[in-house]
């Protein structure tokens, strides 16, 4: 027994594989730097609106394909979904769940159609060819605006004349006016918004550097102030400025009955412009304007009489009639 034992051991350690340590040591490298897959972000909940559906099952194929659920796995696929069901969709799924009606689908590509069926738009194709109709691009790039085309296009059915013509009607007119003076013809819709992308592009490079050139001279052309903080050009002896009203003038500075000289005499004293004293502004000036005395011996004053917005004015006036003087005898014309 004892030799037979000795046997078996030794068989057992002829056959079992003995690892080095650079042997261990290549195992774990590659174990380590081994292609892991991506966590796949999870689908939001589904809660019965018809035009949230396509994409929510779009999100569902992207999650199956990333944990590797591309082929096969029908059943965990639709327990998977049916977790994900809220509110009108949910209440749909509730006498499955509790065993009380036998479920007739039992593969992925029949939980879908099922789907469509109840949360589904009910004519796709159509209602898709109305949004195209009235989509504009706004103030959106194209790039979003062909993006949004594209994916309401792929349940219209269009053939490339109607798309391109569809397209066209939603862009921006500077875009239009641009394709209409172009003679090239474009093989599918893709290389129509391709090129609207790129002219998009450079059109905008164009106004930056219109406007970058338009802020240059305008700020060449800009007339500085003269010392009295007027813009009327400063005489040079070569022609005589006459200046009978100083619009800016009276704009730039309020009216405190001061001469010219007077008031650049304040500017450059650092003085009040109201009252002349230092350590203060107008704004701030402590010197109140006096308000005009009452002439108390004015004659026949009365208080104005305030007349309301929806009272006209009387025009009528109080006439004097002089009394006439009184004949005696017939009133007979004189000879």
């Amino acid at each position: 027994m004892a030799a037979t034992a000795e046997q078996g051991g030794a068989t057992s350690s002829k056959t079992a594989p003995i690892l080095g340590p650079e042997q261990i040591r290549q195992i774990i490298t590659s174990l380590s730097t081994a292609t892991r897959k991506p966590k796949a972000q999870q689908p939001e909940v589904y809660r019965g609106e018809r035009h949230e559906l396509r994409g929510w099952i779009a999100q569902l194929i992207v999650y199956y394909r990333t944990v590797g659920w591309q082929n096969g796995h029908d059943e965990e696929k639709i327990l998977y979904a049916t977790s994900l069901l809220r509110d009108d969709a949910g209440t749909c799924i509730t006498p499955y769940a509790e065993e009380r009606i036998t479920p007739t689908l039992d593969n992925w590509a029949g939980f879908k159609a099922e789907l469509q069926r109840q949360f589904g738009v009910i004519d796709a194709k159509e209602e898709a060819r109305s949004k195209l109709k009235n989509m504009k691009q706004g103030k959106r790039s194209v790039t979003e605006y062909w993006n949004e085309f594209r994916l309401v296009a792929s349940e219209a059915e269009l053939d490339d004349t109607t798309g391109e013509e569809l397209v066209l009607g939603g862009m921006i007119t500077e875009l239009l006016n641009t394709w209409g003076a172009r003679s090239e013809e474009y093989e599918d819709l893709e290389a129509l918004a391709q090129w609207a992308i790129r002219k998009e592009t450079k059109l905008a490079t164009v106004r930056y550097i219109q406007g970058s050139r338009s802020k240059k001279v305008l700020r060449e052309t800009i007339i500085p102030r003269n010392p009295d903080r007027t813009c009327r050009p400063s005489n040079n002896g070569i022609q005589n400025y006459s200046d009978p009203m100083e619009l800016d003038a009276t704009r730039c500075r309020p009216r405190f009955n001061i001469s010219g000289e007077e008031f650049q005499r304040r500017m450059r004293e650092q003085l009040c412009l109201k009252c002349a004293q230092p350590r203060h502004l107008a704004r701030s000036c402590p010197k109140k304007d006096r308000p005009k005395p009452f002439n108390t011996e004015a004659r026949n004053w009365q208080p104005m009489k305030k007349v309301a917005p929806w009272q006209t004015k009387s025009k009528i006036r109080e006439i004097e009639v002089e009394p006439e003087a009184e004949q005696s005898g017939n009133n007979e014309c004189p000879q």
